[in-house]
């Protein structure tokens, strides 16, 4: 869809955006809303942003956006259809049945309408956004991996416990503002995309904005313990390459935003005591998967072939029907067992099968796998000019879309961002750039 910005019979997308900023916003907070702010609301806070979802998807049909395609429809078919054989063969929990349908029929139709509505400057305002963030929750990684589990600052949602994950030499894995380390991981590799960005486009931007930004991802990445958050954000730099390697003239810069990166780390590394202890602790930690046969290449990228191919094996061992919708997802899993467990998969792509069978949850991987190829060969397809923030938003949309545990809210929300602002870039008319 081409968006043209000013015409006499654009709709007013404003209360549509608002709501669209608030969905963005409380998927980077939500977490510290059920952990510091109000812990005795966090199994409510849990499901925060769906009232804000279901008036999204209102207020863009009233406003007669496009956004209902054969991926609505035939996700909300399968949703349905597995709800129905859920609360009549299957658990046959309401709530738990409903937990797990508002994935699709509430979520996934706002990837469309968030590419229908953002405009270009939507999407900057946005990665302005999340570059002074990212330096706001970098400070509050920062206490969380230098303080004990048992401080205020690293405690567990609904005020209990510790919100830590296991790690590496004694020290945990941080959550930031989010429920949990997943979360945080996905969203500094969202935050990279932004980084390279305005690293390598004409864009304005605040250069002291943008160096204290990407020093404060340099500084995190290692400070996270997470391989995930590393691998990811490589792989979106491996993207920016792609997208932006598009003539001899665009080597210089590319050179140098790649010496500017490399001469800040080598300053971070002499000058700042915390980022080399991080990076021990992250080596540490890399050292030990591969003694268990594992390491960064086995544990991320071998690791995302096995988590295909494992769960399509699996998925060929289910019944046609399986009536388990929101089993997989761990809330389901404590309303149904009093535990917050995986009772199906810790995988994406096995929970759709062990929730709904071969036919249903088969169909959603396949639509899954479907949306996120054609959304990269669309990109690809741009003309050479404009391709570049689309291919960085491929570097992490396209996974989570395949294989981002949407069961967990951070994960989800994370998903829906990316994705929505992947297809608004890819629809913004040439002529608003």
């Amino acid at each position: 869809m081409n968006k043209v910005i000013g015409s006499p019979t654009e709709p007013d997308y404003n209360y549509l955006k608002k709501a669209i900023w608030l969905y963005f916003l409380l998927w980077i907070f939500e977490g510290a809303l059920r952990k510091w702010i109000v812990p005795s609301m966090a199994a409510p806070l849990l499901i925060v942003r769906d009232p804000i979802a279901i008036y999204i998807i209102l207020r863009a049909y009233y406003l007669n956006v496009k956004f209902i395609n054969l991926y609505v429809i035939l996700s909300t078919i399968f949703t349905l259809f597995g709800l129905a054989i859920t609360l009549t063969f299957g658990h046959g929990n309401l709530f738990v049945g409903l937990y797990g349908a508002r994935i699709m029929l509430l979520h996934f139709p706002l990837i469309f309408i968030i590419g229908l509505v953002l405009t270009k400057e939507d999407i900057i305002k946005i990665g302005r956004v999340m570059l002074f963030s990212n330096i706001f929750v970098t400070v509050i990684v920062y206490f969380q991996f230098i303080s004990p589990q048992s401080t205020f600052i690293n405690i567990g949602i609904g005020g209990e416990g510790g919100a830590g994950f296991s790690g590496s030499m004694g020290f945990f894995r941080p959550s930031g503002t989010f429920s949990f380390t997943t979360g945080l991981s996905s969203y500094y590799i969202l935050v990279s995309v932004f980084i390279y960005y305005f690293w390598l486009s004409k864009e304005s931007c605040s250069k002291i904005l943008l160096y204290t930004s990407t020093a404060a991802l340099l500084i995190a990445l290692p400070l996270t313990v997470s391989r995930t958050a590393v691998a990811g954000v490589i792989l979106v730099g491996l993207f920016a390459i792609i997208g932006y390697s598009k003539s001899l003239k665009s080597i210089p810069k590319l050179a140098i935003s790649i010496m500017a990166i490399f001469i800040i780390l080598i300053v971070l590394q002499k000058t700042t005591p915390i980022f080399s202890l991080g990076t021990e602790v992250f080596m540490s930690r890399v050292n030990t998967a591969n003694e268990q046969g594992g390491g960064l290449k086995g544990s991320i990228f071998i690791r995302v072939i096995n988590d295909f191919v494992d769960p399509i094996v699996d998925l060929l061992k289910q019944p046609l029907f399986v009536g388990n919708l929101g089993m997989g997802t761990n809330a389901g899993a404590q309303m149904l067992s009093g535990k917050r467990d995986f009772m199906i998969s810790e995988g994406e792509l096995g929970r759709l099968g062990g929730e709904q069978g071969i036919i249903l949850g088969g169909g959603l991987i396949i639509l899954r796998l479907i949306l996120a190829i054609t959304l990269f060969y669309k990109s690809v397809r741009l003309p050479v000019n404009y391709k570049l923030l689309p291919i960085l938003f491929c570097g992490t949309a396209l996974y989570l879309i395949t294989q981002g545990q949407w069961a967990q809210p951070s994960m989800l929300g994370c998903t829906i961002v990316a994705s929505g602002l992947l297809v608004a870039s890819i629809n913004i008319n040439t002529e608003t750039k």
